[in-house]
């Protein structure tokens, strides 16, 4: 297949300075007359993702869905109406929040309205109306969009469990709290299938730091185990680890093990492991690790091994064994909050 003729540096100059966007505006503006952008677009040399909007497909082509999605999302809001907000998982790319499967066909955008239903579906977004009181609303990178929380209920609505779950830790731990999720609550309350979302609102832990995390919890939650804290500090005198999931009285910890630690350095990484696996021993704590394919694939296995270390005898700790909560280990230690997830900025308008 020929390699498509690139684009001139004035019009790739104008995407990267628009995030992977440009508009007919800006191609004219730059001396690109209107027949040429035509005929780029027959040669699929621009792609059109909104009206008026457009992307290089070479680079569209290699982004991640999700990041190809955001980009939509990005585009489609561009030329809303002013009074429209990115919902859903729309507004979930822009928060820079979990995402679960496979992204929607189109984007989804929200117009404030006094009625609760109605919507405006087309080939580039799907726009609905909704009662959304104007605390909801913000704008990240220049795009509207609604608040973290309220993005978690309204899709808690429609998703099964486990993925309201991970979206509202999410929400929770950007406000470092569930009270929001419970403001936001309120406010969809009286929209269809809300009763769904109390679920996720009721069980959200603003302390989970991954979406692994969260399906940790819910493989926990859904068996019945007694609560655990979430990313609790553990030493003698000072925070020495921090632990995703610890039962205090049990002395129970619980890993998630994602992939991301092994990347950089694989041999240092399981190095230091080996060393960490030792001094929670020598603690009096017991470990288990698990990933993400026992989390969705055996859910139940998981949760069964927990409760066999719960049921089990605690060994008594040689020594002193403190606890701290995730932002009194970081104060302690001297670590700044956002370490591990710092949230985009949303700007209340």
């Amino acid at each position: 297949m020929p390699t498509a003729t690139p684009l001139p540096t004035p019009v790739r100059a104008a995407l990267a300075g628009g995030d992977g966007l440009i508009s007919r505006r800006d191609l004219l503006g730059v001396g690109i007359p209107r027949t040429t952008i035509s005929r780029w677009i027959i040669q699929d040399r621009l792609v059109p993702l909104a009206n008026g909007i457009y992307a290089d497909p070479v680079v569209l082509r290699s982004l991640d869905p999700w990041v190809r999605f955001r980009l939509r999302t990005r585009a489609f809001l561009i030329v809303s109406p002013p009074n429209a907000a990115a919902i859903g998982w729309s507004a979930v790319v822009l928060h820079g929040m979990p995402t679960v499967g496979a992204p929607p066909d189109v984007p989804s955008a929200v117009r404030p309205s006094r009625t609760r239903s109605g919507s405006n579906r087309t080939v580039n977004g799907h726009t609905r109306f909704g009662a959304v009181p104007d605390r909801w609303l913000g704008e990240v990178d220049g795009i509207r969009v609604v608040h973290p929380a309220f993005t978690a209920v309204d899709l808690g609505r429609r998703v099964d469990r486990l993925t309201a779950l991970i979206v509202a830790d999410a929400a929770a731990r950007r406000d470092r709290s569930r009270d929001s999720l419970a403001g936001a609550f309120d406010d969809i309350a009286e929209w269809p299938g809300a009763g769904r979302a109390a679920w996720a609102v009721r069980n959200a832990d603003g302390e989970a730091e991954s979406a692994l995390e969260s399906a940790g919890r819910y493989a926990f939650i859904r068996a019945g185990l007694p609560p655990s804290r979430s990313n609790v500090w553990v030493g003698e005198y000072l925070p020495e680890f921090r632990l995703d999931h610890y039962w205090a009285e049990r002395r129970v910890g619980v890993e998630a093990d994602g992939l991301a630690k092994y990347r950089r350095d694989p041999e240092t990484a399981m190095r230091d492991e080996k060393r960490r696996e030792w001094r929670l021993q020598e603690l009096g704590i017991r470990v288990l690790r698990y990933g993400w394919a026992v989390a969705l694939g055996s859910p139940d296995a998981l949760a069964g091994q927990v409760r066999l270390l719960l049921d089990a005898p605690a060994p008594p700790p040689p020594g002193r064994l403190r606890t701290w909560s995730g932002d009194e280990g970081r104060a302690v230690l001297g670590l700044p909050f956002g370490v591990r997830d710092r949230p985009r900025t949303l700007t209340v308008r």
